[in-house]
Order: structure tokens, then sequence, then C-alpha cells
């Protein structure tokens, strides 16, 4: 835990479910999209970003297909499954745009599933009873035969 907060404050790293196949074969749904913060002066066309769409549209994970420099730059993009470009253009509104780095397959969908406050709850208390059943067994558990701690006698 401690080194995926050192990895998100030093590395500027984030995570993401992906929940539609519109990026296939790069990545589906139910994997998880790894990114890192990229000045938007530095993103380039072919690179795949996180961005919001235009018109409350939600986040989309797409391919940047163009871009024309401004002091807000505006994208054009496209899911690598999708057969045209997105009908929208994208204005880059803050400094520093998601990249996408890698994405593991699988993993975005329990992420998702945590979302969800019963689920989070029920994962909560698994956790618990693992740690509870973990740290009662080490307790209660069986103990060593008498003298297994002992020293080693050395017989010269």
């Amino acid at each position: 835990m401690l080194a995926t907060a050192a990895a998100v404050v030093v590395f500027h790293v984030g995570v993401r479910p992906v929940l539609s196949g519109s990026m296939r074969p790069t990545f589906g749904p139910g994997s998880l999209l790894v990114t890192r913060q990229v000045p938007v002066e530095d993103v380039r066309p072919g690179e795949v970003i996180v961005f919001h769409a235009p018109a409350g549209q939600g986040d989309y994970a797409h391919r940047v297909t163009s871009l024309t420099p401004a002091d807000r730059p505006v994208v054009t993009t496209k899911g690598d499954a999708n057969p045209a470009v997105d009908p929208w253009k994208a204005e880059l509104l803050g400094r520093s745009v998601p990249v996408v780095v890698t994405s593991v397959p699988g993993v975005g969908r329990v992420l998702s599933a945590a979302q969800e406050a019963g689920i989070r709850v029920a994962l909560i208390v698994f956790a618990g009873l693992v740690v509870l059943v973990v740290g009662v067994g080490g307790i209660l558990g069986p103990r060593p035969p008498a003298g297994a701690h002992a020293r080693p006698r050395l017989v010269v």
C-alpha cells in the first residue's frame, strides 16, 4: 500500500478500470489502465490518453489521432475498435493529461466492483475476517514441542 502511494505521488501514476471494448485489441473491458501524467504540450498523435469527453459524456481512454496546438490544445481521438474517429473534439483543459502506460487484464473488474458500496463493505468484512482468522490461528495454534527452541549444543 505504501509503495502504491509513493508511486502515485513521486511518479504521477494513476489507475482506471476499462468499461468498454472500444480500445480492443489494445485493452478490453475489465482491464486496469496504468497512467502517468504528461504535460499537455508533450501529447502526440498515436498516444492513448484519458480525457473528459465534451457534453458530459464521461471519461474516455482513446488514441489521439490529431492535435491542434494552442493555449488549450484540442485533440481528435478514436477507439482502436471503432471504425471512425470520435464525433467530438476534446479540449485539454489542465496542464497535464493522463497517458496510458500499460494495462493489466481483469484487474479493473475488481476495482469497478469495489466502487459499489455493498461490494466495498463485503471486501472490507472479508479482509477483516482473514486478518482475524490468521491472527487467532497464530495465537491459539499448535505450540512447538518442548525444547524445540532450545539452543543446539556444540559437541567437540
